[in-house]
């Protein structure tokens, strides 16, 4: 009887390691602990998003993959006129992953230039935090 009950339960965690080890089926999938540098990613992202695609497209891939995104617009100094401006918007994404066994932390940017036609080039980088 104890036999048969040690079995079921192999069973049973078997099946639960099956379900859990399941790749992900979302073809824009990002796993940011396989990158180990910006131009990894950069490169990852420009297959995924080619140049012309919309943003609001763009905004829910990244929040898909756990970016918190937001529109950003730097500020620009006229030297002649001494006043400021806004310059040209784009996304800016950001995420944090967890490296050297969870005791630093690598935090990402993303930047996505983009015009009313669509995006028109991403770059990214990222810090290392203790």
């Amino acid at each position: 009887m104890t036999r048969i009950v040690s079995l079921s339960r192999l069973a049973v965690l078997t099946a639960l390691l099956a379900v859990g080890c399941k790749k992900n089926p979302d073809p824009a999938h990002i796993e940011l602990g396989d990158f180990v540098s910006g131009n990894q990613l950069n490169d990852t992202l420009r297959k995924l998003i080619p140049v012309g695609t919309r943003l609001p497209r763009v905004w829910e891939m990244m929040q898909t993959n756990g970016f918190g995104c937001g529109e950003r617009a730097p500020t620009t100094v006229d030297l002649k006129t001494n006043t400021l401006a806004s310059g040209q918007t784009h996304l800016e994404c950001y995420q944090s992953t967890r490296i050297n066994l969870g005791m630093r932390r690598r935090d990402w940017t993303v930047v996505i230039e983009h015009d009313t036609t669509g995006v028109t080039g991403i770059n990214s980088g990222y810090i290392i935090q203790p």
